[in-house]
């Protein structure tokens, strides 16, 4: 078994582990930076599902499609 881990599940977790670090920070400045460090996740995760987009798997765009449905 692998234990290697795809790109797109590990920018989910890590999405989901800073909004959980933002609904719990109370300190401004903190929270600033973690907005900051959420956009640039946000990003990624974008910029891989439009690879998966123009691989034109559409197997892999479906999965694409429920990660991003995880972070909302």
């Amino acid at each position: 078994m692998s234990n290697i881990e795809l790109t797109e599940d590990f920018l989910v977790k890590k999405i989901l582990s800073n909004k959980l670090q933002l609904s719990q920070e109370k300190n401004n400045i903190k929270r600033e930076r973690l907005f900051e460090h959420q956009d640039k996740l946000v990003d990624l995760l974008i910029a891989e599902s439009e690879k998966a987009r123009a691989t034109n798997d559409l197997d892999r765009m479906k999965y694409m499609r429920d990660r991003i449905k995880a972070i909302l």
